[in-house]
């Protein structure tokens, strides 16, 4: 791993003084950081693959501040990552002491034009076993950049998540046969989350609006995240209105008998700070077009769910569980 540090101005120094241990912290000194990747799924792909090749912390004002190049560039199956998976791009990185309020990922993307197509691929997305070009517009150049914050204190081990929503973060780049990575993701500290964790009930599918799902695999099925305990669900449309953005998914598990028989379904939500939640059951996640407004319905959704720091939560959705009202 090849590091660079940046002295800080003054000023920024004196804006970090209140930063870790109570504002104790020696603002001159260094810390620890690391972080990693995790992925909120998406339907009807085999592989999300991205390769990275760089990690940079950034000032408020867009200033870099620490450099971490990786010393071989990480090519990672963001769907693998799923849950409570994660992978560390760096890992016990020395940096200065501070607060970094924005974190940029360079990435190995093929160009926005789409051509002059490399083989092999440095990042793709695999869709019935074929390869798409996965184009991070301006990825090699200002890279995947993201608000924080994150703190490092001095003599103190920091670790952070990047949480990347592939539901509102992937779509098809016209009629290039490339894809574009949008940068919708979550940065949350890996010491102040907690696990939403639970089973579907096989019931749920037997419902009209379930037509295009496929109970025999869960495929269709999916559970959403929204912050705040009594929120209407919604679907991922990235949208600015009034309506709440799922704020993470996670597909359905099948659980089978002896006979191979399903007889549910199980699910988990990892990296959830702590606070309150909502989470919703819905068959149409295949429906879920994260570009646009999509009318789906939610078969089950339960509110005022807590979540607490290094603990898991258990919410299990029924089919017989009162839907909310339309």
């Amino acid at each position: 791993m090849t590091s660079k540090y940046f002295i800080l101005p003054a000023a920024f120094v004196l804006a970090l003084s209140a930063c870790g241990d109570g504002g104790s912290a020696d603002i001159t000194g260094t810390g620890f950081v690391s972080l990693g990747v995790t992925d909120a799924p998406v339907d009807d792909a085999d592989a999300v693959v991205v390769t990275f090749t760089e990690v940079q912390l950034l000032g408020a004002d867009d200033a870099v501040r620490s450099t971490f190049t990786l010393d071989t560039p990480q090519q990672i199956d963001l769907l693998a990552l799923q849950g409570n998976n994660s992978r560390f791009l760096i890992e016990g990185e020395e940096a200065p002491v501070g607060t970094y309020e924005q974190i940029r990922l360079i990435v190995d993307a093929v160009a926005p034009s789409c051509n002059n197509i490399p083989d092999p691929l440095p990042s793709y997305i695999t869709i019935d076993g074929v390869d798409y070009p996965l184009v991070v517009p301006s990825g090699e150049q200002s890279g995947l950049k993201f608000q924080g914050p994150i703190t490092v204190a001095a003599g103190q081990s920091a670790a952070y998540t990047v949480d990347f929503d592939l539901r509102q973060a992937i779509a098809e780049r016209g009629a290039t046969g490339c894809y574009n990575l949008r940068p919708v993701v979550r940065v949350v500290d890996n010491a102040e989350v907690g696990t939403l964790a639970g089973t579907v009930d096989p019931d749920l599918f037997a419902d009209a609006a379930c037509a295009n799902a496929n109970p025999a695999t869960g495929e269709g099925g999916a559970v959403y995240v929204f912050s705040g305990g009594a929120t209407v669900p919604d679907d991922a449309d990235a949208s600015t209105d009034e309506d709440v953005d799922p704020l993470t998914t996670a597909l359905l598990t099948p659980v089978t008998d002896e006979n191979d028989i399903v007889v549910g379904y199980e699910y988990e939500v990892g990296f959830l700070l702590a606070g309150e939640y909502t989470a919703a059951f819905t068959c149409q996640a295949r429906e879920d077009d994260g570009e646009q407004d999509d009318a789906i319905s939610f078969g089950d959704v339960e509110n005022n769910i807590v979540i607490n720091a290094d603990a898991e939560t258990t919410v299990n959705f029924e089919a017989d569980a009162e839907s909310p009202p339309e």
